[in-house]
């Protein structure tokens, strides 16, 4: 028992919770001791005790937690009340204050008096007073976080208290979870109410703050009589704004009213003025204080009272029309040129009748490069002249029928206006006519306005409680006659599946003429208030959710979380209609504690709706057929979205549903699953459950030049089908002039050229027409055809140039001519001698000096050669090779002295590898012999290995050498030079991964070919050949400056290019006696540099004594090397 009340109450309270947490759960763990131990105390026995079910003894244990837990309620509900009530007051305070202080002003102004000195007090006056504002609209932000945390916590509590205290004898508990949300609801909606009558206080106090500045400002320029005006604002009968969009959550509806009203007052519509409140409802102390609890506000109370239920919110009802093939959604989704959208509207809670005016509005996009804006326009007429309007039937109309419609409805219009209405509802009559337009979907929200009622440049509306109804519903089939009208009446009962909720609050920042978006709007973005929600239209949601079977796309908005399960698949297999009654998809309505569930069997979609504040409010002669009035539906809805707007967000009967490519689970989520995939690519393939495309969320944007530039694209095409036949005929010439039959073939090759040229023209021509009429974002890049044309361009050059020549019969090129070869001279240029290995199988490809050793090693193949090093004298010259290593398998391009080890670097099969090598010794018949044993190998991530070579980690002397620099070809063909870390290459260890590259682009600039052969790092430079190139470059490793450029010398005549390895060395001369390979220490004086380089093909190894200049730091070839 006492773990399972310690895993109940895990959850931790928030932190800054108002509520003692801690001294309810203790209170809460004792009752539920209490009850499950069974034991009943003598006191507890009395007289009502005895009467009781025997299963409530001892239920008295409850007694001190439900006290404790009513009088938390209670406290915390009082002070939430002082809050508010606190707040409301120094609004109230501050709305007198600046009145006060505006009408002081006024009075200076009728007389004329001027500005006085304290000028600058004034205007310190009025930055307090809109301090004041700001100061009080963040307290009420507060209040409202405040008041959330401790419900939340107050439900927290219940929900434990309800598992604590539940028993499975029978014990019916209190239902603490039940009545806590009663409470909160309450408390909840009348602090809301509180919410709004600041917002409203507030609108004023800004609005007279605004008055000030622009009195004071016009006092400073000299203008008299500044000030408010008391204008009516009149909504004109057509507007070009640009409108941006965003999504309001509940919980940040309050933040974003009270910014709102900081900028623009709230508009009321028929009054003067900017001013809500009077001075009298301005000193009527807060409703909040006619009571000690804030349940028990009055509702009724005049004045300010709810913002939302008040005269100022505005009710609005809009009928949308659209063809039976959903013509106008379709253009309106693609937002093509021209697009038009017709509803009529209407204002208030219930439909106008007869003589009542509805508005007739007619919105039509047009893209920027039209020159025109966007425009919505309006007429009025009678109620009781739209089934005639409507009435396709009655034939065409003239302008005087419409003038007499239009000045029936707008007796106070001039002769001029009503003409200019009456064109309009001659076109609104053609379109419809066109279309055969028909009432397709209903919205009904209720609206705040802001703006000012001297200008129409800035308006800010918040639409809430959105509802969109479906006008062709399967209800329609079931009203009866006398309710047969041009829409559904208020009296008419619709199914339940016919209603959505949308799930966010729309806030439209409408601005004339561009001016931006307001800083305050910008703000609320950057605090996540608002989220923009682009080209976002109720008409679209609500007609794609009901007309599944007719839309193929969805708006982009419909795989947001919040929207997706609005759009869920329903998956039954019966798709039957019958009479009336709960099996037909009228209703199945499933009730849980949060949302009412309308299940259709006669539709793609599945529509789940909040319940209704009170059952009592619907209709309940229809609630055995799931049926309900339409006015009290939508009511119903409004009421308890006011306090529950996540309810609709749930689906029971299935398990998943699909928004275009995507699957979600329940909640929400995109369920992702190592089968999903599949189970998507075979769901999609059933008829019952209907793909739809998502519609990008920025619309691409195809002016009439785009399909210019196409045709002028297609023009260039064929232009050079036709260079490709003017191509085959020039070959087709000179084939016949000249004889030579391969210029046939080649014209041939040209000819079918340029007909692949003019049908892969023709293709992308219609290609990107199709693309662009449907508003694709991609698929106009060609990553084919300009490749194959500049290829096969480039062939006919060369196939014409080579034919051509031939033709002409000229001799072939000849050779270019070469520099003297290199002869043998002893002490300057050392041709060695490899005798003692095998020449056939020697192809030396690298060279370097072993300083230890006195030796000079040459790969060849899979062998290491052991030369004497130095410049050695003929008689040194003479002695016999020797190979010190033979490894199998292997083709050895590069070796380097690494410490006491060699690593060989070889290119064998289908990897590099680096093969680490130490000195043995063996004897044999009583003499010594070296040679070198393999002791480890590393894989290289690089390809075709060419040469390497060490690299210190600075430039100072005796730096260590740290990197080891490896030159060859990447996995994909590409030349590359590596760079390795010593520590990478441990024995514990098999392969090592590059740390970096060398420039290769930098250290090849301006050579024919970038293929390096070998290199070699000496006294501070890095030397590369460039075996192709047949030159070696001195690198500046530190600047990447490029220091020498010395040509290679010439073996024999067509082996330039296959010098492969190459080493500097310098030797010291002992007191300048010794010309030999003799070594010692001496200064720069006494020394002199040699060059090792080797030959591939044939096999040449060389020593050259270079001249060097000391002043330059540079050195050439000797003579007999040029």
């Amino acid at each position: 028992n006492n773990k399972s009340i310690t895993e109940a109450t895990a959850s931790a309270p928030h932190s800054k919770t108002q509520v003692v947490t801690l001294s309810l759960e203790a209170e809460l763990a004792a009752a539920s001791r209490h009850i499950r131990s069974g034991l009943v105390s003598i006191n507890e026995l009395d007289s009502s005790t005895k009467t009781t079910n025997s299963h409530h003894v001892g239920s008295s244990g409850l007694d001190g937690f439900v006290e404790s837990y009513t009088a938390e309620l209670d406290r915390i509900s009082d002070a939430l009340t002082a809050s508010a009530h606190g707040i409301e007051s120094r609004v109230r305070a501050l709305l007198l204050q600046a009145d006060a202080l505006a009408r002081r002003h006024r009075s200076n102004d009728d007389g004329n008096e001027g500005v006085s000195d304290d000028e600058k007090v004034n205007r310190a006056i009025i930055a307090g007073l809109r301090s004041q504002a700001q100061d009080l609209s963040e307290r009420s932000l507060q209040l409202q976080v405040q008041t959330k945390v401790d419900a939340a916590e107050f439900r927290r509590i219940a929900a434990l208290a309800d598992q604590l205290l539940s028993l499975d004898d029978g014990f019916e508990t209190i239902g603490f979870a039940s009545m806590t949300n009663r409470r909160l609801e309450m408390d909840l909606y009348a602090l809301e109410r509180s919410g709004g009558d600041i917002v409203v206080l507030l609108s004023d106090v800004y609005t007279l703050i605004r008055e000030l500045e622009a009195r004071l400002s016009q006092q400073l320029d000299g203008v008299k009589n500044g000030g408010a005006s008391d204008k009516k604002w009149v909504a004109p009968s057509s507007f070009e704004r640009v409108t941006t969009k965003y999504w309001v959550q509940d919980e940040h509806l309050h933040r974003v009213l009270l910014a709102s009203v900081s900028e623009l007052p709230l508009l009321v519509y028929g009054r003067k003025g900017g001013r809500i409140l009077d001075q009298r409802e301005a000193r009527r102390s807060s409703s909040l204080g006619q009571s000690s609890r804030i349940g028990d506000f009055d509702a009724s109370c005049s004045g300010t009272g709810s913002l939302w239920t008040s005269t100022l919110a505005t009710s609005i009802t809009s009928v949308y029309f659209d063809s039976p093939n959903l013509d106008m959604y379709s253009e309106r989704l693609k937002r093509s040129e021209g697009a038009k959208l017709f509803r009529i509207r209407w204002y208030g809670p219930s439909r106008p009748k007869g003589d009542e005016n509805v508005f007739l509005e007619l919105k039509t996009h047009h893209e920027c490069w039209v020159g025109d804006s966007s425009v919505k326009e309006r007429v009025a007429i009678k109620e009781e002249d739209v089934a005639e309007l409507l009435d396709v039937e009655s034939g065409s109309w003239d302008e005087e029928r419409s003038i007499n419609l239009v000045r029936k409805a707008n007796p106070k219009e001039g002769s001029q206006s009503i003409i200019d209405l009456a064109k309009l509802l001659l076109k609104i009559r053609a379109l419809i006519c066109k279309f055969r337009l028909t009432p397709c979907v209903r919205t009904k929200y209720t609206r705040v306005a802001l703006q000012s009622a001297l200008t129409n440049q800035c308006r800010l509306t918040i639409d809430r409680d959105i509802m969109a109804i479906n006008e062709r519903g399967s209800a329609n089939a079931n009203t009866t006659a006398s309710s047969k009208s041009w829409c559904l009446n208020d009296a008419d009962a619709i199914s339940k599946q016919d209603i959505v909720k949308i799930p966010y609050c729309v806030y439209e920042v409408k601005v004339a003429g561009g001016n931006g978006k307001p800083a305050f709007v910008t703000d609320l973005e950057e605090r996540k208030a608002i989220l923009e929600a682009k080209k976002f239209s109720k008409f679209l949601s609500g007609a794609s959710m009901f007309n599944a079977d007719k839309v193929t796309t969805l708006p982009w908005w419909a795989s947001e979380p919040a929207f997706a399960p609005l759009y869920q698949t329903y998956e039954s297999a019966s798709s039957d209609v019958g009479s009336v009654s709960s099996e037909d998809g009228y209703a199945t309505a499933n009730e849980d504690t949060a949302a009412r569930t309308v299940y259709l069997a006669n539709s793609n979609w599945t529509a789940v709706v909040p319940p209704p504040e009170r059952e009592s409010s619907i209709d309940n002669s229809n609630a055995a057929n799931g049926s309900t009035h339409l006015s009290s539906m939508v009511s119903s809805l409004d009421t308890s979205s006011a306090k529950e707007t996540s309810g609709l967000l749930r689906g029971q009967r299935s398990a998943r549903y699909r928004v275009g490519k995507r699957e979600y689970a329940k909640n929400g989520a995109e369920e992702r699953s190592p089968t999903g995939s599949l189970m998507r690519r075979m769901s999609s393939r059933m008829p019952s459950q209907k793909q739809h495309r998502i519609a990008p969320k920025t619309r691409l944007r195809v002016e009439p030049k785009s399909h210019f530039a196409n045709e002028r694209t297609f023009i260039q095409w064929i232009s050079a089908a036709l260079l490709f036949i003017t191509f085959s005929q020039l070959l087709n010439i000179l084939a016949s002039q000249n004889n030579v039959e391969e210029a046939n073939i080649a014209g041939t090759w040209m000819l079918i050229m340029s007909l692949l040229i003019t049908v892969y023209a023709l293709a992308i021509y219609y290609r990107r027409v199709y693309l662009m009429r449907n508003g694709k974002h991609y698929g106009y890049v060609d990553f084919i055809g300009p490749g194959v044309l500049t290829a096969s361009i480039i062939s006919g050059i060369i196939m014409l140039m080579v034919y051509t020549h031939k033709a002409q019969n000229k001799p072939a090129a000849t050779k270019p001519s070469v520099t003297s070869i290199m002869v043998h001279k002893p002490g300057q240029c050392v041709h060695r001698s490899l005798a003692g290995v095998p020449i056939m199988e020697t192809q030396p490809s690298g060279v370097v000096v072993d300083d230890n050793k006195d030796l000079m090693l040459v790969p060849s193949l899979n062998r290491i050669i052991a030369l004497k090093d130095g410049l050695p004298t003929e008689e040194e010259n003479a002695e016999p090779a020797q190979i010190v290593a033979n490894l199998p398998g292997t083709d050895i391009e590069a070796v380097e002295i690494v410490g006491d080890n060699v690593f060989a670097l070889s290119e064998s099969g289908d990897a590099s590898e680096i093969i680490s090598l130490e000195w043995a010794t063996e004897n044999l018949d009583g003499s010594t012999s070296h040679h070198l044993k393999e002791v480890h190998r590393w894989k290289l991530s690089i390809l075709g290995a060419e040469g390497m070579t060490l690299l210190p980690s600075g430039r100072e002397e005796g730096s260590p050498f740290d990197h080891l620099v490896v030159s060859g070809d990447e996995s994909s063909g590409k030349n590359t030079i590596d760079i390795f870390d010593f520590d990478s290459f441990d024995l514990k260890s098999t392969a090592v991964e590059k740390k970096s590259m060398l420039n290769k682009r930098l250290m090849s600039k301006g050579l024919k070919s970038n293929k390096v052969g070998d290199m070699s790092y000496f006294e501070g430079l890095l030397y590369v050949l460039f075996d192709n190139a047949q030159v070696i470059r001195a690198f500046d490793i530190e600047t990447g400056t490029r220091v020498q450029e010395i040509p290679l010398p010439v073996s024999e005549i067509g082996s330039e290019s296959q010098w492969e390895g190459m080493h500097l060395e310098r030797i010291y001369e002992e007191n300048s006696l010794f010309n030999g390979g003799l070594r010692g220490s001496g200064s720069s004086d006494t020394s002199f540099l040699v060059l090792h380089l080797a030959l591939d093909t044939p096999a040449h190894v060389w020593s050259l004594r270079l001249n060097e200049d000391h002043e330059t730091g540079r050195w050439t070839l000797p003579n007999c090397a040029l």
